[in-house]
């Protein structure tokens, strides 16, 4: 399985808007799932401020395909662990899922 990316117009990512029902509706599945180590969802914002990436885990993917297919979602590579925050998950998904680049060399 593969990374998952959705973007969003930064505007629809506040209190209410799609983003965070995006992330809540991932938590309330993760939970369901009794919270899989390997599945986790992250942010980051765009460069430029337009815009909001959310990525999914392989094992976020396998249990939220609804969800995620739902938000239009494309497959991409992992994002670097330097430029994302853990929206939803495990609090070592960081860690676990995303290795640093050192750690990879």
């Amino acid at each position: 399985m593969s990374w998952y990316k959705v973007t969003l117009p930064l505007k629809d990512c506040g209190i209410n808007g799609r983003g965070r029902e995006l992330q809540d509706a991932f938590m309330a599945i993760f939970m369901t799932y009794a919270g899989p180590l390997d599945a986790a969802m992250f942010s980051e914002r765009s460069e430029d401020f337009e815009e909001v990436f959310f990525y999914f885990s392989p094992g976020a993917a396998r249990i939220a395909t609804t969800l995620i297919e739902s938000y239009k979602a494309v497959p991409c590579p992992a994002p670097l662990r330097e430029n994302v925050a853990l929206a939803a998950g495990d609090a070592d998904a960081l860690e676990t899922l995303l290795p640093s680049r050192d750690q990879n060399n």
